[in-house]
C-alpha cells in the first residue's frame, strides 16, 4: 500500500481560519498537521510507501526530512503540465488531476501497488484506525472513508491496480466518490475521520488529543493570543 498526501501552497492554506489566525499562523499550524499525520502513517507496517503532493516548498522539504517522497504538483503554475492533459479549470479540478498524475506516476514505478489518499490535517490519526480501514478496503476496488462532517472524504483508496484513482475531492466528495462507485468504509475511527477546516475542528481534535507537534502548535498561537490581549 502506497499512501499519498497533498497539501497546497501555504500561502492558501486554511483559509476558513483566516478569521481566526493570520497566515504565519496558519502556515505554522499546516507543516505541525503534516508532520503528526506523516508520522502516524508511518507507524502502519502494511503502508510500505508515502509521497507528499505539493507545490509549496516549505512543504517538500518537511516531507523530505520526515524521510517520505515528494510529488511536484504539476498543476502549479511554475510547473509543466502533465503530458497529454490540459490545465483544468478551479482548485478542485487542480487538486484531483494532480492527485491522477501522482498515482500514475507511483504505479509506473512501483507496479500493481494498492493507494490511499488521505487529508494532510488529520493531527489525532492513530495507527490502528488506518490500519484498520486499510484491512477493510483490501476486500478490493475503490472505497472511501467519509469525513466527520458527513460529506467530505478523509481518505480515498484504490485496491485495485486496474482501477484508475478516480479523485472526486471538492465540495461534496464523499457524494461525488460514492456515485462514481467507491464504497463507504464503516468503522469507529474518529481520528482518520477528523480533518481540520475551522475553529470547530480544532476544538474536536483537542478533545481527541492530538500529535506532538500539532500540540506545539497550538501552545504557540494560545501565547501569541494571550500577548495580543
Amino acid at each position: 500500500m502506497h499512501a499519498i498526501v497533498a497539501v497546497k501552497d501555504l500561502r492558501s492554506a486554511k483559509s476558513r481560519l483566516a478569521t481566526e489566525l493570520d497566515a504565519d499562523a496558519r502556515a505554522d499550524l499546516v507543516l505541525a498537521m503534516l508532520h503528526d499525520t506523516l508520522a502516524a502513517v508511518s507507524d502502519v507496517a502494511a503502508i510500505d510507501g508515502v509521497t507528499v503532493v505539493t507545490p509549496d516548498p516549505t512543504v517538500a522539504a518537511l516531507a523530505y526530512a520526515a524521510g517520505v517522497h515528494v510529488y511536484a504538483d504539476p498543476m502549479s503554475s511554475d510547473r509543466s503540465e502533465v503530458s497529454g492533459t490540459s490545465q483544468p479549470s478551479g482548485k478542485e479540478s487542480s487538486l484531483n488531476s494532480a492527485l491522477s498524475a501522482a498515482a500514475s506516476h507511483i504505479r509506473a514505478e512501483s507496479g500493481r501497488v494498492d493507494l490511499v489518499v488521505l487529508q494532510a490535517d488529520l493531527p489525532s490519526l492513530q495507527p490502528g484506525e488506518l490500519f484498520e480501514a486499510l484491512t477493510d478496503a483490501r476486500t478490493g476496488g475503490r472505497s472511501i472513508v467519509v469525513d466527520h462532517h458527513g460529506t467530505g472524504t478523509a481518505a480515498l483508496f484504490s485496491c485495485d491496480p486496474d482501477l484508475p484513482l478516480d479523485p472526486r475531492f471538492g465540495p461534496e466528495s464523499a457524494r461525488g466518490h460514492t456515485d462514481s462507485g467507491a464504497r463507504r468504509l464503516i468503522g469507529d475511527w474518529p481520528g482518520l475521520r477528523t480533518d481540520v477546516d475551522t475553529g470547530t475542528d480544532l476544538e474536536t481534535v483537542r478533545a481527541l488529543g492530538v500529535g506532538p507537534a500539532t500540540r506545539a502548535s497550538l501552545k504557540r498561537l494560545n501565547r501569541t493570543a494571550s500577548n495580543t490581549r
